[in-house]
C-alpha cells in the first residue's frame, strides 16, 4: 500500500444540541445556453462562468442577469480557451487559456490585468509551459496549486510561475486507474482531491504524508454508497459533495472532530438524471448542472 493509511471515516447524521452550520441556496438562475467547464465569484457577488465551446466567460449577477461576456482582445477578438478558473487577490479570479497555454488574472470588471505561464519543471532540469490542467485552486501562501491529471500530481506554482512544490499522487495513493479531477487546499495546507474513476474523495490534514477516504453512509433502503461526481470545500473544512444518488444529490458535510456530519440540500431541479458540478469561491458555493442550464449559489450560515 506504499504507506497509505485509508481510514474510512463514515459521515454520521446530525445530532446533539449544537447548532449546525447549514448550506443555504441564496441565488437560483438559469444562464445561457452551452457546456460550463467551472465557475468561480468574481468580485464581491458575481458569478463568472467559463464556456471555453463559446470563447467567453459569462458574468452573471445573483439576480441572474447577465452583466457581460468576458473574451479576450487586444484590438481584435483573440481565441480564447477558458476551461479552468479559482479565485484570485483583491476578489479576482485566475483563469486558465488552453488557446494561449497562460493564466490570466481577471479583475471584477473583467479586465485581463496580467498573465503568466505555468513552468514545468521535470527532473532532469528540462522547463515546459504547461498546455492543458485539470483544476485550479489557491492555497497555503497564496500558491497557485495545479492538477496535472496525466501526471498523477498537484502541483504548486508562485505568483510569476514558477513551480515551487509538488505532491506525487501517483506514489501516495494504489490507485493506478485513477483518474483525479477536481483539487481543493486549505491554508493550513490540508489537501483533497476527487477520483472519478471511484467516486471518492481524498484528503489529508494539514502536512500529514497519508490519504483518508471520505465516504458518505448509504442511503436508507440503498446497498451502496453514492458516487461522488464532484467536490467542493471552504476554508473551515466544511465539504459540499455533489453525488449521483437518486439522479444527482448534495450533501453538506460539516467536520466534527474525526468525523464528519451530513446533511441532504435539497435543490429544486427538472426530473431525470444529472451530473452536477460545484465549486467554493470567495465565501459562496457554487452548484451548476452539466447537461442543462441551472446554478444554485450556496452560503453556509448557522
Amino acid at each position: 500500500m506504499r504507506g497509505l493509511l485509508l481510514s474510512l471515516f463514515l459521515v454520521t447524521a446530525l445530532y446533539g444540541t449544537a447548532r449546525a452550520a447549514e448550506a443555504r441556496i441564496v441565488a437560483r438562475f438559469v444562464p445561457e445556453a452551452g457546456q460550463i467547464a467551472d465557475a468561480a465569484i468574481l468580485g464581491p457577488d458575481h458569478v463568472a462562468l467559463l464556456y471555453p465551446g463559446e470563447g467567453r466567460i459569462a458574468d452573471y449577477s445573483l439576480e441572474g442577469r447577465l452583466m457581460q461576456h468576458i473574451i479576450r482582445e487586444g484590438g481584435e477578438e483573440l481565441e480564447f480557451l477558458p476551461t479552468a478558473c479559482t479565485e484570485g487577490p483583491d476578489l479576482s479570479i485566475w483563469v486558465f487559456d488552453e488557446a494561449s497555454h497562460r493564466v490570466f488574472q481577471i479583475a471584477p470588471d473583467g479586465n485581463f490585468t496580467r498573465s503568466i505561464n505555468l513552468a514545468y519543471e521535470f527532473a532532469d532540469g528540462r522547463v515546459l509551459a504547461l498546455s492543458r490542467v485539470g483544476d485550479l485552486d489557491v492555497g497555503q501562501d497564496g500558491l497557485l496549486w495545479v492538477l496535472l491529471p496525466d501526471r498523477g500530481t498537484i502541483t504548486a506554482f508562485d505568483k510569476d510561475g514558477n513551480m515551487v512544490d509538488q505532491v506525487f499522487l501517483q506514489k501516495l495513493l494504489p490507485w493506478p486507474d485513477a483518474i483525479y479531477a477536481r483539487t481543493a487546499n486549505l491554508e493550513n495546507g490540508s489537501m483533497f482531491v476527487l477520483d472519478y474513476h471511484q467516486g471518492a474523495v481524498l484528503y489529508r490534514h494539514g502536512r500529514e504524508r497519508d490519504f483518508h477516504r471520505l465516504i458518505l453512509d448509504p442511503p436508507e433502503g440503498v446497498d451502496s454508497v453514492p458516487g461522488v461526481q464532484d467536490f467542493a470545500v471552504d476554508e473551515a473544512g466544511n465539504v459540499l459533495l455533489a453525488t449521483y444518488g437518486n439522479g444527482g444529490e448534495l450533501y453538506f458535510l460539516e467536520p466534527r472532530g474525526e468525523d464528519y456530519a451530513s446533511r441532504r440540500v435539497e435543490l429544486q431541479m427538472p426530473e431525470g438524471e444529472h451530473r452536477l458540478a460545484c465549486r467554493y469561491s470567495n465565501g459562496r458555493f457554487i452548484v451548476w448542472l452539466r447537461d442543462s442550464q441551472l446554478v444554485y449559489v450556496l452560503e453556509v450560515s448557522r
